[in-house]
């Protein structure tokens, strides 16, 4: 879990400052020559800040990770402590350390030169930059291939560059758009965007290219794509992808067309290029987070284990009414692995857990829809919510609350068991949001704005939730990733798609529908579809 988060804060944090040299170099600087007039300060001091905090941000993120790394070599999280010698020696002693070494410190160099006032400072800070992302290609499952690897990797650093070349960009126009969407930056913006189409439609090209060959190369099947966490992470990623798409083409098509005809009154465009660019990059952010879980999840490759066996696959499309009973559920936990029991009592806390979410997901269904149940399921959603929260956290754990078999300073340790306490606070914050929901304006109902960040929150704690241990056998721990990368992926959709509607980047009853639609496909596969015992 830990793992996951660093690795998405680093890729967003690479791609930010990589794509701020890129933004200057191909588009400011050249946009501004055009119409002979001088790069206004306030939108470099921008660039220049977002950089500053991207690489930042890449680098504590890269030194974090020693720490967590090293507590994952012993199977824990770094609440429980982490031995200074094993970092060091990870650190300093491996080669996936050492290449993370070099990146920190290249990402800090980054950090230090663009602040300075030398005129040369964006070539050597996009160098700097370049060559903390080539390090990560180095690290990435691209180096790990047993054959062709230095083609693997030429495709991984054109990736991400292509990534940064697109996504890094809008990054900078985006936080930047108080200066550049107004009247008197037109013609600064026109030119702006007209040099960017090309670039966006080479980086988007050499995305699908180089995304193709590393997912045929770490697949090896197309029902692998379907079989596996990672596959099914991937599709979440392209997914995600789409939006951005299709905005891009608005702004192409339509947008772009009208900046460069210079109108008198230019701010119906720019409210439009405005929510385009914000939907382009919701979209485009939420996919770098993905793709740095992805890079925790092992690709199957040649690895049956890492797929859905026949039988497991045709038990996850056979539905079953949620389980309700289970023998010897307080025996102590084998260290030779899982019961039956044991997987029976995890196939009950996941299928009453779905029962309760697709019952309020019906009521937010019905707040979304409006009027007098609207206002009802208001009020009852959180005498749902507060069980919900007390189930998953004492009912998950039950050798925590109930039986005390570990402390709650070793649960900390625990990484599956601190996930799960994880998702229940998490719960417990959407009881609190209920409860003072009615004073919300009916348009921000339900809970307004906390609510899809939590629901993306929570998300990521699905999409990299950590089920791989020694006592577990790799199919089984295959079979939970799957399912837990379904819950990931409803999560995700729902809160991104609650989101766009508020800010009003998607509009129509439709949308307003969909997302609590998709809380109730994620309630319903968890309490008739998920198992652990084929």
């Amino acid at each position: 879990m830990e793992h996951s988060a660093l690795h998405a804060l680093l890729l967003t944090g690479l791609l930010t400052a990589l794509g701020g040299v890129l933004a200057v170099w191909w588009l400011i600087f050249p946009a501004a020559r055009e119409i002979n007039t001088a790069t206004d300060r306030a939108l470099l001091a921008s660039v220049e800040r977002l950089i500053l905090f991207g690489a930042l941000a890449a680098a504590l993120a890269t030194f974090l990770d020693f720490f967590v790394q090293a507590a994952e070599i012993d199977n824990q999280t770094i609440f429980g402590g982490v031995d200074l010698s094993t970092v060091w020696q990870f650190a300093t002693q491996t080669t996936v350390g050492r290449l993370d070494l070099l990146r920190g410190l290249l990402l800090l160099l980054a950090a230090a030169t663009i602040r300075s006032t030398r005129q040369g400072k964006w070539l050597v800070t996009g160098l700097l930059a370049f060559g903390a992302l080539v390090a990560t290609a180095l690290v990435s499952h691209a180096a790990a291939q047993p054959e062709d690897r230095p083609v693997f990797i030429l495709c991984q650093v054109t990736h991400l560059t292509a990534v940064a070349a697109w996504i890094g960009i809008l990054l900078h126009l985006f936080a930047a758009r108080r200066y550049l969407l107004t009247n008197a930056q037109v013609p600064l913006l026109a030119g702006i965007v007209r040099r960017f189409s090309p670039f966006a439609f080479a980086a988007t090209s050499a995305i699908a290219l180089t995304g193709v060959v590393l997912a045929w190369r770490f697949l090896q099947s197309t029902g692998s794509l379907f079989t596996s966490a990672y596959g099914l992470t991937l599709i979440v990623k392209l997914t995600l992808l789409t939006p951005a798409l299709i905005a891009g083409f608005v702004n192409f098509r339509f947008i772009r067309p009208a900046l460069l005809a210079r109108p008198s009154d230019a701010a119906p465009v720019l409210a439009r290029f405005g929510r385009m660019l914000e939907l382009e990059i919701t979209a485009g952010v939420l996919v770098v987070a993905v793709a740095g879980i992805l890079a925790s999840i092992s690709p199957p490759g040649e690895d049956p284990t890492l797929r859905l066996t026949p039988q497991q696959t045709h038990a996850l499309l056979t539905p079953h009414w949620p389980t309700s009973h289970v023998d010897n559920w307080t025996a102590p936990e084998d260290p030779r692995g899982p019961t039956t029991d044991d997987l029976r009592y995890s196939e009950f806390t996941h299928n009453w857990s779905g029962v309760i979410l697709t019952l309020v997901a019906c009521g937010w269904l019905a707040q979304a829809s409006g009027g007098r149940l609207g206002v009802w399921a208001g009020r009852v959603n959180p005498f749902l919510l507060l069980p919900f929260g007390l189930f998953i956290a004492i009912a998950a754990n039950p050798e925590l609350w109930i039986l005390h078999y570990i402390s709650p300073w070793q649960a900390l340790t625990n990484p599956q068991i601190l996930e799960h306490q994880l998702g229940a606070a998490l719960v417990f914050i959407l009881v609190w949001l209920s409860w003072r929901d009615l004073k919300n304006p009916v348009e921000l109902r339900p809970l307004g704005y906390p609510l899809p960040i939590v629901m993306v929150a929570g998300s990521f704690l699905l999409l990299g939730h950590a089920h791989s241990t020694p006592a577990v056998p790799d199919e089984l721990t295959n079979l939970i990733n799957v399912q837990h990368a379904i819950f990931g992926a409803c999560g995700i959709f729902a809160g991104a798609t609650r989101w766009v509607v508020l800010r009003e980047l998607v509009r129509g009853r439709w949308a307003n529908l969909l997302w609590p639609a998709w809380v109730i496909a994620l309630g319903l596969f968890m309490a008739f579809v998920y198992r652990e015992v084929v």
